[in-house]
């Protein structure tokens, strides 16, 4: 068999022995409740933005349906003025046909 050298970064060496570190009293509830409180801001942020983002986008659609009216108004006249105009076009030749 052979063997592998590892190289350990000295600051591991170096660091607080893993006794001192199991001696301290654990805390895990109220980091739990912090990350959760965390998440719960984070959330309602997201939550809120989402809220902004559809009420912008409510108005532009309102926007753009108000347009739209618009434009059909417009077409709509503007069909009827072409008719208008090409029942005066053909209103002297149908004249002179009677004739």
């Amino acid at each position: 068999m052979s063997a592998a050298i590892q190289l350990v970064k000295q600051a591991v060496i170096e660091a607080e022995p893993v006794e001192n570190y199991l001696e301290r009293p654990l805390n895990n509830v109220s980091l739990f409740e912090t990350a959760r409180g965390q998440k719960l801001c984070r959330a309602l942020n997201y939550v809120a933005e989402l809220q902004a983002e559809v009420r912008t986008l409510r108005e532009e659609l309102a926007r753009a349906e108000r347009s739209v009216a618009q434009h059909e108004i417009l077409l709509r006249n503007a069909m009827v003025r072409e008719q208008e105009l090409r029942a005066e076009m053909f209103k002297p030749r149908m004249q002179r046909s009677l004739k």
